[in-house]
């Protein structure tokens, strides 16, 4: 069966409207399920066109997406809004230096857990602007992950409650936030002047519900963690390790904190601790290690690797990004326990569609929702294709063309896995 493959290049309305079409039918999907239940207050729509006027080419690139996917803007935030219903406890992640790495160069690593919408990867280069490879799940305008050709990096997570006087009721997210760094900055410090505009305008809002915001931005081997809420950030330059789930950590942070215990702030603490102890274990790590670390199941089920016993958040993607001169992400666009990691080179633009369209993720969630986290030998068989990947490439020094064959084997591989179409998600 022939794969198609897409490359979003071009005006912020043509991206916007490539990326739409792509989004389409699962986001019609989406959108007919669940549109009737939600209510937005007008005021929302008002604050986020007001923030997309300020940032006018991201405008343009929502209307194109609207148009591509047939879909009306206000539609569109009810499916995003409707997500802070959810009580987000997101996310472990963690950052290696050089010198705790085999390959002598830093490493990120995101593991992603959130309500399982589906998931999709995209190569993007609006104009003359640096291209960059991010994730996110559709039905949200944010991203949850990004990585430039130049090899900038931005992670978010979800961080600790907020009192009432450190949130912006009709502000932007987490994801949002992510967006604009991705499009405007190329370097820590135009990331973190940004944000600070951001808060002076009084555009910053919350994630999940009230909640505070973590990020790290990662230019080689300068990484900056970030905590803020609506009004105030607080900054911490990286040494060599560094290690968070989604709990504010930075002393000055601890002011802001609403005191709040719920089966997800139980969760955050254990997922920390147990990173911990895994980083204590090694001294230091190669990409098998890194890899399984998503695969952790110690002190289930508040463990790394999550399922949907403790309430409708899971583990849904995880990235390691590999900062050498020609940067590397490995992706995992499923539950790490039943999806295999591959290779995606950076500065390759072309993808096949199955992955930007949400097509891949719909079909790991059905793998999911028969294997859950208990079948050892499909793990085995995971690995071993991650093991033989490779070799399968190798051969070809292209870069693009590197990108097309890895994905092709991983779309074979599952596409096996039961009877169900790929295809199955489209007319």
């Amino acid at each position: 069966m022939s794969v198609k493959k897409i490359e979003i290049k071009g005006s912020y309305n043509k991206t916007g409207r490539l990326l739409g079409e792509s989004h389409k039918y699962i986001l019609k999907s989406i959108e007919e399920k669940v549109i009737k239940n939600i209510k937005i207050e007008k005021e929302k729509i008002k604050r986020y066109d007001e923030f997309f006027k300020k940032f006018s080419p991201l405008g343009e690139e929502i209307e194109g997406y609207c148009n591509g996917a047939d879909i009306k803007f206000e539609n569109l935030l009810k499916l995003k809004f409707g997500s802070f219903k959810i009580l987000k406890n997101s996310c472990t992640s963690l950052f290696l230096s050089s010198k705790f790495f085999v390959e002598n160069v830093p490493i990120c690593l995101k593991i992603r857990d959130q309500f399982p919408l589906p998931q999709y990867i995209c190569k993007k280069q609006n104009e003359d602007k640096t291209p960059y490879f991010f994730s996110g799940s559709i039905s949200d305008i944010g991203y949850g992950f990004f990585i430039k050709e130049n090899g900038f990096v931005g992670i978010n997570n979800t961080g600790s409650f907020l009192k009432e006087e450190f949130v912006n009721e009709y502000g932007i997210d987490d994801c949002d936030v992510m967006r604009v760094v991705a499009e405007y900055c190329n370097k820590i410090e135009e990331a973190i002047e940004i944000i600070k505009r951001l808060q002076g305008d009084k555009i910053i809002g919350y994630t999940g519900k009230r909640r505070g915001m973590i990020f790290l931005f990662v230019e080689k081997e300068k990484p900056f963690y970030i905590e803020m809420n609506s009004f105030n950030l607080n900054i911490k330059k990286i040494e060599d390790v560094w290690s968070f789930t989604n709990d504010f950590l930075l002393r000055k942070s601890q002011d802001w904190i609403k005191n709040e215990q719920t089966e997800g702030t139980k969760s955050s603490k254990i997922r920390k601790k147990r990173i911990d102890e895994i980083l204590n274990e090694n001294k230091k790590f190669d990409l098998k290690n890194l890899i399984e670390i998503s695969r952790d199941k110690k002190y289930y089920p508040y463990s790394i690797c999550r399922d949907t016993k403790l309430m409708p958040v899971r583990t849904v993607s995880a990235f390691i990004a590999i900062l050498n001169e020609d940067p590397i992400v490995w992706v995992c666009l499923g539950q790490p326990y039943i999806s295999p990691f591959f290779q995606f080179f950076v500065k390759g633009n072309k993808i096949i569609e199955n992955f930007v369209s949400g097509d891949i993720s719909i079909k790991i969630d059905m793998i999911f929702e028969k294997k859950q986290l208990n079948d050892e030998k499909y793990l085995d068989e995971i690995r071993n294709f991650e093991k033989d990947l490779n070799d399968k490439i190798d051969r070809i020094k292209n870069l693009e063309e590197k990108n097309i064959e890895i994905q092709k084997y991983v779309f074979h591989f599952i596409k096996k896995e039961g009877n169900e179409s790929l295809y199955n998600t489209r007319p």
